[in-house]
Order: C-alpha cells, then structure tokens, then sequence
C-alpha cells in the first residue's frame, strides 16, 4: 500500500515542525495564514491526519489550500492502514502555511514539502486517516464493466512495453538469465505486468455516463527515478480521458452532487465541469530506494 510510506512521511514532517528544538524550528517554519483566495485545485487536493492530531497537506505554491477557516472537510478513519473504520465530518478552525528549510530538499529528504497545517474540529484519531475537502458519506465500490477494462489495456500495454523498454536498455543486463529475470519480474506470471490483477472502480460521470478509475506501478525500480506509475480516468470503452504520475490507493466513490467523486490516499479525483482532475501525489520514492535498496550491476539476481 503507497499510503504507509506517505502517512510516515507526514508524521516526520509534524515532528519536525513541532516537537523539535527551537533551533531546528526557526530553520522548519511554520508561519501565520497568507490567505490565498480560493482555487479551483482546492476541491480536489487531499491532506493527512497526523499524529499531533493536525492535517498536513503539501501544496508546493501555497495557492491550492484544502479549504479556509470554517469550510467543512471529511476525515477518513483507517485501522491497519487499508480499513476504513469510520467516516467523520469536521470544519477546519485554524490554518497555517508549514515551509521546510532548502538543506532538507538539499540532503535528499522529500518529505520537505511547503505546504499547509490545518487543525480540525471535530478531530478524529487513527493509525492512517485521509482529508478531503467537502461532506461526503462512506465510499460505494462498484466494479467496472467489462468494456472498459478491456478497451484501456492497449493504452497500458503501450505504456507497459515502453517502460520494458527504456527500463532494459537502462540496466543493460550481463546476459540472457539476467534478462530473463528482469521479464518475469516485469510483466509478471501471465506476461500482462499485472493488469488482470488491478482493482477497477466504475464511475458515475456526468449526465449519467460511465468511466473508470484505476492506479498502477511497473516494476521498473530506478535509483534516479520513481516507478512507472499512473492514475487513469478511462471512459465506458477504455479511451483514456485523464492521466496523472503517481500510484494511489483508491478507496471508492462518493456522490459529487449527482456525479461520482473518487476518494483516494491524495484527495478527490472529481469532475470540474469539462475534465476530470487528480490531485498530485508526492512521493520520497527515489530517495527511500537510493538509500535503502542499491541494485548490483547489470541486475542480476
């Protein structure tokens, strides 16, 4: 699951800014409201609650804050970090705008996101918990159809065999084992990179019509790079309507005032009015693989 690393991740950055010596405080601000006006990215951005009990969202250009002072937001309560346990309704009562000293980006540390702190009332607790913008009830998980999970796999087996691609000239392997190693780990026992495998969740769009949510990764691990990975919007056929870099966890759907908003571990995937919009994911991937996991020459296994 993406979202044990990233609800870590958060819990270091309230530490930093909170719980460190004052020293280290005055290099970790955290300073008054700038008071941005509101964005149309705010009704689709996402924060996490943290331990402190306050939600943190990362919002590089300080323009796309989950809400202002009095707005309503939902908490998603998870046990276990994959269970949604309860589902509660707050209005956010105090803001402020977090910003990360430049040593920390300098020294490979991705959780050094400007962004924002929101505290919360009610405030709930959980070992994981998502906030999004808005009243929403619990998700509905709807399958989806056929149609369209067969029409989107040309346009992720295009993607899939140019990742093969750029990912095999990259680790240059020594000789046919290692390549062969390298393609079953790739595309997986079936030779489809584990498309079959993927959870698909149908979508109410607008005037009825039905679309398709759903998030992957390859398995071409980089030192340099993060995974290949990808949130698509497919509609009934499998046309690929809206992409965006990164791999969430998708929870289900909600009702959006009569089109379906997508809850997943960055915010709301929701309609605007012409196009679908994915919140940003963030990710300390390239860094944690650098650190924790170097990968031999020529990848041999």
């Amino acid at each position: 699951m993406q979202h044990t690393a990233m609800s870590g991740a958060m819990a270091l950055m309230a530490a930093a800014a909170i719980t460190l010596p004052a020293a280290a405080r005055a290099q970790a601000r955290v300073i008054a409201d700038p008071k941005p006006p509101h964005s149309q990215e705010s009704r689709f951005g996402g924060a996490r609650l943290m331990r402190s009990g306050v939600a943190s969202q990362f919002d590089t250009l300080g323009v796309a804050p989950l809400g202002h002072i009095g707005d309503s937001v939902t908490q998603y309560l998870f046990t276990y970090n994959d269970k949604l346990s309860r589902v509660l309704h707050s209005r956010i009562t105090s803001r402020q705008r977090f910003l990360p000293p430049v040593s920390w980006r300098a020294a490979c540390d991705e959780i050094a996101h400007p962004g924002w702190f929101f505290n919360l009332s009610p405030s709930g607790t959980a070992l994981f918990a998502v906030v999004v913008p808005g009243s929403f009830g619990r998700p509905n998980i709807k399958e989806a159809t056929a149609t369209s999970r067969s029409g989107a796999w040309q346009y992720f087996h295009a993607l899939a065999d140019s990742a093969w691609h750029v990912y095999l000239d990259y680790r240059k392997p020594a000789d046919e084992r290692a390549v062969n190693y390298m393609h079953a780990d790739f595309w997986g026992p079936d030779g489809d990179a584990r498309y079959a495998k993927l959870q698909m969740y149908a979508v109410r769009g607008p005037e009825g019509r039905g679309y398709t949510a759903f998030s992957f990764a390859f398995r071409d691990d980089r030192p340099d790079l993060p995974n290949t990975t990808r949130t698509w919007i497919v509609d009934s056929w499998g046309f690929l309507v809206a992409s965006a870099i990164g791999n969430v966890d998708i929870y289900g759907t909600v009702d959006d005032n009569g089109v379906d908003a997508v809850v997943t571990s960055s915010g709301l995937i929701r309609w605007s009015g012409t196009e679908w919009q994915i919140p940003p994911v963030y990710s300390e991937e390239p860094c944690l693989y650098h650190r924790t996991m170097p990968v031999p020459a020529g990848a041999r296994p």
